[in-house]
């Protein structure tokens, strides 16, 4: 208030931060990091938890390759144990934060539980050594990223003990500290060096990649608490308390959140007013109509507001009918009711249409059908606050970047093609419902509040599309080397048919060829870039086999057997051996095999033993032909043309799933969830099938946000 006497106004500044530097100089560490403590642990708490709840996934993703070094049932088996202590997991490693926090936990540098030098211990293992190297890795990674937050953030702590610092080994929410806390959780856990440090890296994705948002909360709580302190500090002094005068680089100025300045109606708003009285004319009557004027006086927005707010505390318990009214029915009987005037008021031509525009949007996503019904019903509370939001900044409307249409937005896309079944749907419905509950309360009222939660929202969406598309990327490559192996085999398959076809063949060798070489075939034809002869070798192999079990036509073909059967024997012994093929069953094939030879260069032999086994004994070789029937008619066209990316509602005994098709060929498909994990894979035949009994329904869904979808049907009239 005495702001136009410079002079004065700097005595007085100076007069309190002397008086208050004084007064903080009193306050503890423990005092500080208690006042700090509920809201580091609101966000922190939330992000350990979600990475805990989707521990086995997050750790698949860090493993990476490794994964390849040990057997399917060994990965399985380490996924089910994860799964099974990850509560212990997060319960464990919050409470070591905590007591960091609460002064329990506190151990010198030299201590025991301090950072190993490594340089002075000798016979160190390579294993040691490398898990130490990636958890300093991950330390000094988020030191360097959010060097600009801590130090603004010492500096706010150490105004308020009185410039008395707290050091980074006493500072809980210091990186260090809460790296080394879950090093300590881990440690114990039974896995090895790889996976430790594939779970340090899923913590790093997912919890401490959020440190910055958590230091910036922080900062904004010191600031608020700081100027609380000082005022009530002067008070208590008896000195008057201007407008603060703040110091740079000690204090930031910290604004107070304030209800947004009214705006005036622009061009845009008025033209989409105009569309929405034409759209009242093409529905009339209805309940949308405008409200007959029974009185001279408009309602303030103010008191708009606050019947709004009103509105929301009550609004569990109205009656089933009242909910059915549009809102500004609801807020025209609050307002009356809260009037002590004896004239009624009226809504003002503005303000009655921004109650409709925000029906109208709420009543399209009430009709939503792709919506699950807890998610509706969560995103449906947001009427009200959204309205109280919207009273006089009329740009939500006309704009698409502003940042309340653009969280409710999000929260509606988030919220499509969820199923309750799966683990990762339910922490994105619970995210949503978070934000909900948020926005529900007071500061859901004000702009600032749809601001603050559309960054935060956004940021999360943002998050989880990355690991989405990652998860989708992984499954996409799969699908695409086992659509190469399939080929393969294919190739193989036909290869083998093609040098038998038309002959003569002992059942066994038939058997063989199919059943053992065929692997023998693949190894080589997948290697066939590298190692091009080994293919030709394994087929000439092949061949002479083929050659060798049939009966020759005279000495000639006789010899020239006897001559090729070494060199053939060699390169079957070889080609087993790359497949690691049965020891016993290898031997008994070769037993076989020597004796069927032996039958075969004696002339008489031949004939007497060929003449007894031509019938039970050998083949007739034509090839496989396999022809898959298929129906023409709407529903296999319907599933032949299904683009990559649409999305299809399956019926199940557990109700209904959604899946979108990530990946296709001419005979397969593979569906995947909300966030990219597998749902089922299934042959184009089988979902014609499926679309034909009524099983499946392909999903037409906009590709327009819910608002705009709203607005633009407006604005096309």
């Amino acid at each position: 208030m005495t702001n136009l006497f410079l002079n004065d106004g700097r005595t007085v500044a100076m007069s309190n931060r002397q008086q208050v530097n004084s007064d903080l100089s009193n306050v503890s560490r423990a005092e500080i990091l208690g006042k700090i403590k509920p809201t580091f642990f609101q966000h922190f708490e939330q992000a350990v938890e979600d990475c805990c709840m989707r521990i086995d996934l997050e750790f698949g993703l860090q493993l990476g390759k490794n994964r390849e070094k040990m057997g399917k049932d060994q990965y399985t088996k380490l996924l089910e144990y994860l799964r099974l202590i990850r509560r212990d997991i997060k319960q464990n490693y919050l409470s070591k934060v905590s007591d960091i926090f609460d002064d329990h936990h506190q151990k010198t540098d030299d201590g025991e539980g301090g950072q190993l030098d490594f340089s002075k211990i000798s016979l160190i293992g390579d294993d040691a050594v490398k898990e130490n190297h990636a958890i300093t890795q991950i330390i000094r990674q988020c030191e360097r990223l959010y060097y600009e937050e801590l130090t603004a953030l010492n500096k706010h702590l150490t105004l308020q003990r009185g410039k008395q610092a707290i050091a980074d080994g006493q500072n809980p929410i210091f990186p260090e500290k809460l790296v080394r806390a879950l090093v300590e959780v881990v440690k114990p856990l039974k896995l090895n060096t790889d996976a430790r440090i594939a779970l340090y890296k899923a913590f790093e994705a997912n919890v401490f990649s959020q440190l910055g948002f958590i230091y910036g909360e922080l900062m904004t709580r010191c600031e608020t608490a700081a100027t609380a302190r000082m005022q009530e500090v002067a008070q208590r002094s008896g000195v008057p308390s201007p407008t603060p005068l703040y110091v740079v680089g000690e204090i930031r100025e910290a604004v107070e959140p304030v209800a947004a300045n009214a705006e005036q109606p622009s061009a845009e708003f008025r033209l989409l007013q105009e569309k929405l009285e034409l759209w009242r004319l093409a529905h009339f009557p209805s309940a949308y109509d405008l409200i007959s004027a029974t009185g001279n006086v408009c309602y303030q927005q103010f008191e708009i507001k606050n019947a709004l707010q009103v509105l929301q505390l009550v609004t569990d318990d109205s009656e089933p009918d009242e909910k059915t009214q549009p809102l500004k029915w609801r807020v025209l009987k609050k307002l009356e009711e809260l009037s002590f005037s004896v004239d009624a008021g009226v809504l003002a031509k503005h303000d009655e249409d921004v109650l409709d525009l925000v029906a109208l949007i709420f009543s399209e996503i009430e009709q939503d059908k792709l919506l699950e019904d807890s998610v509706k019903t969560a995103i449906l509370r947001l009427e009200i606050p959204l309205a109280a939001a919207s009273v006089g900044q009329y740009s939500i409307f006309t704009s698409e970047g502003n940042s309340v249409r653009l969280l409710l937005d999000d929260l509606f896309a988030a919220g499509m093609f969820l199923n309750a079944d799966e683990d990762d749907d339910r922490l994105i419905q619970e995210r949503i419902a978070g934000a909900v509950k948020k926005m529900t309360k007071h500061s859901g009222f004000e702009l600032f509040g749809w601001v603050a939660e559309a960054e935060e929202f956004a940021g999360y969406l943002n998050k989880q599309k990355q690991r989405c598309q990652n998860i989708e990327q992984n499954a996409r490559q799969f699908m695409i080397n086992k659509q190469a192996l399939d080929s393969s085999r294919k190739i193989v398959a036909t290869a083998i048919e093609n040098s038998m076809k038309g002959k003569k063949l002992p059942t066994a060798i038939v058997e063989f060829l199919r059943g053992v070489w065929a692997d023998v075939l693949l190894d080589a034809y997948t290697h066939k870039d590298e190692q091009p002869e080994q293919w030709e070798k394994s087929v000439q192999a092949m061949d002479e086999l083929i050659v060798s079990v049939i009966a020759p036509a005279d000495d000639n073909e006789r010899k020239q057997i006897l001559k090729l059967l070494p060199g053939l024997i060699a390169e079957l012994r070889h080609g087993l051996k790359k497949i690691s093929y049965d020891k016993s069953a290898q031997s008994r094939f070769f037993k076989d095999l020597a004796v069927w030879h032996i039958i075969l260069m004696d002339k008489k032999e031949a004939k007497k033993t060929l003449g007894d086994t031509d019938k039970a004994g050998t083949a007739s070789v034509e090839g496989e032909q396999i022809k898959a029937e298929t129906i023409a008619d709407h529903s296999s066209a319907q599933a032949n043309i299904l683009a990559e990316g649409s999305w299809v509602a399956f019926s199940s005994e557990s109700g209904r799933q959604w899946a979108k098709l990530l990946w296709k060929n001419a005979e397969n498909m593979l569906f995947v969830g909300k966030s990219g994990v597998k749902i089922f894979e299934i042959q184009v035949a089988e979902l014609a099938e499926k679309l034909r009994l009524g099983q499946a329904a392909l999903v037409k869904a906009s590709e327009e946000k819910i608002t705009e979808r709203v607005l633009s049907k407006l604005m096309s009239l």
